[in-house]
């Protein structure tokens, strides 16, 4: 899928295409490996394809994209979760889907069907700003507030580096994982 997606970017292509494409690519890599041992294996994604001062990105599940700029964070993907959904309609406030006993359960995953819809957001990066991704094992553990101030940091590795070991030391219940962009 890498190397597709660099040819599409050479040709030109679409990049919000081009991360849909990536996105399918996985989802059929998944999907296959599940049926080779025969498991329903499923997972989430989230990827950012960054071109000439944009962002384009591509969400599948609950791992997150995040902006962090000028002392605020803004959340660039949706969960696709139960949880996410009960915030979205006012029955949960954040915090207590944080800590809700249902906030693991996804209604999308990569891996499961043939195809998969894949939200993909653009995002115009700003210098000096911070684009953060990371699975539900860093953000169900270390709040806005707190990846917002260690991304304030200059040193991406470590950045990641702070905010795996903060998550590990709140609980480590899930997966870590964090890829940091400085916008220069």
């Amino acid at each position: 899928a890498c190397s597709e997606v660099r040819d599409g970017a050479a040709r030109g292509t679409d990049p919000l295409a081009l991360v849909e494409l990536a996105v399918q690519r996985a989802n059929t890599e998944v999907k296959r490996e599940a049926s080779r041992k025969g498991s329903n294996m499923g997972t989430t994604l989230s990827i950012a394809l960054v071109s000439e001062g944009i962002a384009y990105v591509g969400s599948v599940g609950d791992s997150r994209v995040y902006w962090i700029e000028n002392g605020s964070i803004a959340q660039i993907t949706e969960d696709h979760s139960v949880v996410a959904k009960l915030v979205a309609a006012g029955q949960l406030t954040k915090e207590e889907a944080r800590n809700h006993p249902r906030s693991n359960l996804l209604y999308r995953t990569i891996g499961n069907d043939d195809t998969v819809t894949v939200n993909t957001y653009r995002k115009e990066l700003i210098r000096g700003g911070t684009l953060l991704l990371c699975t539900d094992g860093l953000w169900g553990e270390v709040g806005d507030e707190e990846i917002r101030r260690i991304c304030g940091e200059k040193d991406t590795d470590l950045i990641c580096a702070r905010l795996v070991q903060m998550a590990d030391a709140n609980g480590g219940k899930d997966n870590i994982t964090a890829i940091v962009v400085k916008v220069m």
